[in-house]
């Protein structure tokens, strides 16, 4: 039987965390029958490969190695090789409800021509504040998306928990491996130039059992601040310098002074986050504090808006400040 869905999971060095991921993926609604797994293994050095390779699964399931390229190469490779008409994205830290392969694929029976992301849950308790945070912020979009506040769009097109029809990405040209961070959200920019449309399915759940280091998270907003102009400026550059305007309006007073005064100011830049970090550090007795979401909240914008104003610099960014 020609499987229904290709299951793609990049993986570097999550060998524990995969497992746990796979065991959700044998424990699916969904007949095993009706789906693949392919894991690309990005150059893991833990042992991942020979590892999987030695496991037996209820589905069919293939590996693909590769060196260390990043997850928009891994994820390239997997669509290559996908069998069914429909790719899941699944990331290697998100465990799947048992509903999860099924509701995904209940929605494209439904419906053609379209994208269909499920939410990464949270768990109980995260150690990390600023991982703690992340997960706040993803559960604020989930619950304003099921309110009605707004549609989702390619900007939630996150691959930890994704699927959409192979051919479209094929014809998208894939993800784009110059992008190391945001690159799902990069393909979405491109396939809603072409007329993807995007459907949220709270079904369609997992359970994010993250985990980073301050560094990559960090690592994260500033990659975030430089790349998110050139996502938007698929549909214009007019287009993007608003979106970044209208991101910049929703800032709070306080985040948008200490944003203005750090800016084009190294010193002053790095010693804001140097104290918000130690309070983030101080935070980890209690990460999901009031104290400890205002702390990620400021220093993310403080790392974003910096890498942005360099990205943009001059004229460009003073049309974006101007907004508020």
């Amino acid at each position: 039987m020609t499987p229904e869905a290709s299951v793609l999971i990049p993986t570097y060095n999550r060998r524990d965390r995969l497992a746990m991921v796979l065991k959700g993926l044998s424990s699916q609604s969904a007949d095993a029958r009706r789906f693949e797994v392919i894991v690309i293994d990005d150059g893991s050095t833990d042992g991942t490969s020979e590892w999987l390779a030695a496991e037996v699964f209820p589905f069919t399931s293939r590996l693909l190695r590769q060196g260390n390229e990043g997850p928009a190469t891994a994820r390239n490779a997997g669509v290559r090789a996908a069998a069914g008409r429909v790719v899941l994205f699944l990331d290697d830290d998100l465990v799947p409800g048992s509903e999860l392969v099924a509701e995904h694929l209940r929605v494209h029976r439904a419906e053609r021509g379209i994208a269909v992301m499920g939410p990464l849950r949270s768990l109980p308790r995260y150690e990390q504040p600023w991982v703690a945070w992340e997960q706040a912020m993803l559960e604020a979009q989930y619950a304003a998306m099921l309110r009605g506040d707004w549609e989702p769009t390619f900007r939630q097109f996150w691959t930890a928990n994704a699927s959409v029809e192979r051919e479209r990405v094929v014809e998208a040209g894939g993800f784009d491996p110059a992008f190391r961070r945001a690159e799902d959200v990069e393909l979405g920019a491109r396939l809603a130039l072409r007329g993807l449309r995007f459907r949220f399915n709270p079904a369609a759940a997992g359970f994010h059992h993250a985990e980073r280091s301050f560094e990559s998270w960090a690592g994260v907003q500033r990659a975030y601040g430089r790349l998110e102009f050139h996502v938007f400026r698929h549909f214009g550059e007019e287009a993007a310098l608003n979106v970044l305007a209208r991101n910049w309006r929703r800032l709070h007073p306080a985040t948008r002074r200490l944003v203005r005064v750090c800016l084009g100011r190294p010193r002053a830049s790095a010693a804001a986050a140097t104290l918000l970090r130690g309070g983030l550090e101080a935070a980890r007795v209690a990460p999901g504090s009031s104290a400890a979401r205002a702390a990620c909240s400021a220093l993310a914008n403080l790392l974003y808006w910096g890498e942005a104003a360099r990205e943009l610099q001059g004229a460009r960014m003073d049309v974006v400040l101007g907004a508020g």
